[in-house]
């Protein structure tokens, strides 16, 4: 009996190890995956930002024009 619950502690003990593995890789998995859609969402809005600057200059150059 003794023999079996040192038996089952010591597979407790493995599992419990990795779960603890499981864990930390979720987390730098999440860490990843958020980078990445950082890095796309940062490109996307430079990108926004320099077309609504372009818009802007052409709008701004169209008001002058009219003007005069």
């Amino acid at each position: 009996m003794q023999s079996n619950i040192e038996e089952m502690n010591e597979r407790l003990k493995r599992v419990e190890g990795t779960v603890n593995r499981i864990e930390a890789s979720q987390t730098e998995d999440v860490v990843g995956m958020l980078k990445v859609t950082k890095k796309k969402t940062d490109f996307e809005v430079d990108y926004l930002n320099n077309k609504l600057t372009e818009m802007d200059k052409r709008l701004f150059s169209l008001e002058k024009r009219i003007e005069n």
